[in-house]
């Protein structure tokens, strides 16, 4: 889980279904902005909007796609149907797997170690999708989970610079084990200290920006690199209000890339449209 990691998000068409040729479309546009590998089916994809049916669909929509390398959010309340993901972006090729911890239903410490366990019976690198405040898993099931070689690395949604830093120093004391944050607002400060990649929404919007900024920062050049910090941050801010990931789908449409709307009850909001508008332009996008 290394460089800038588009969370894609999911297309839609206007009967909300899963629109295969705009996903085309789309992948196209970031392999052009120098992307190499997505993350799938995350919160940026509306992941729990989606059945069990559609997201098979859209994973092997996915590959027959586009050649870009591919991590696959599996998370499901229930293992008996993380499993039939996971099998399935395993039978395609998928370059990782991640997870959240079941989010509805809360299982005990011991299940959600299980849970992992279970997932990792695959071979394929898994990932633990930790997102504090809305699914989070504590650090020392964690650690657990790293010391034992069940999970290969954590994406991260956090805004918490101090729980960060203490996976970084997990990452230290576990090799080989990725970090990946998944804050915009945070790139420089998680590349500078360590992280290995970002999971990124912008990066949908922007790849060239975002990965220009990784490229700084890998590069030293520190100075430089804030600057395009602080255009990330400003078109991040603006994307994410409203209902997410409405305004992802709407600054991608100011793009020329259409990839629909969100799903209901999700819906966009028009002065975040008016803001996203203006932060583009202003970054001449």
């Amino acid at each position: 889980m290394e460089g800038v990691i588009p969370a894609i998000v999911t297309p839609f068409n206007q009967e909300e279904e899963i629109d295969e040729n705009a996903l085309k479309i789309y992948l196209d546009f970031l392999k052009r902005g120098g992307i190499e590998r997505i993350f799938a089916l995350g919160t940026t994809g509306e992941f729990n909007m989606l059945s069990l049916e559609e997201k098979e669909r859209f994973i092997k929509s996915l590959r027959a796609s586009t050649d870009l390398k591919i991590i696959v959010n599996v998370t499901e309340n229930s293992l008996h149907n993380a499993l039939k993901l996971a099998k399935l972006a395993v039978d395609i090729g998928v370059e990782g797997i991640a997870s959240l911890p079941p989010i509805y239903h809360k299982p005990s410490d011991k299940g959600i170690i299980s849970y992992f366990e279970a997932l990792s019976k695959f071979g394929t690198p898994l990932y633990l999708y930790n997102y504090e405040g809305k699914a989070y898993v504590d650090l020392d099931i964690v650690s657990k989970l790293a010391g034992e070689g069940v999970i290969d690395g954590v994406k991260l949604t956090t805004e918490n610079i101090l729980l960060l830093q203490k996976y970084l120093e997990l990452k230290q004391s576990v090799k080989p084990f990725y970090v990946a944050i998944g804050n915009d607002e945070l790139i420089s400060f998680a590349i500078m200290s360590g992280s290995d990649g970002v999971v990124s929404a912008v990066a949908n919007v922007a790849p060239e920006l975002v990965v220009k900024l990784y490229t700084l920062l890998k590069e030293g050049k520190f100075k430089e690199a804030l600057e395009v910090q602080k255009a990330v941050t400003s078109l991040a801010r603006a994307i994410n209000g409203g209902d997410y990931p409405a305004g992802v789908k709407v600054a991608l449409k100011y793009r020329g890339i259409y990839v629909g709307s969100v799903r209901k009850p999700l819906e966009e909001k028009m002065e975040q449209n008016s803001i996203i508008y203006a932060t583009l332009k202003e970054l001449n996008l």
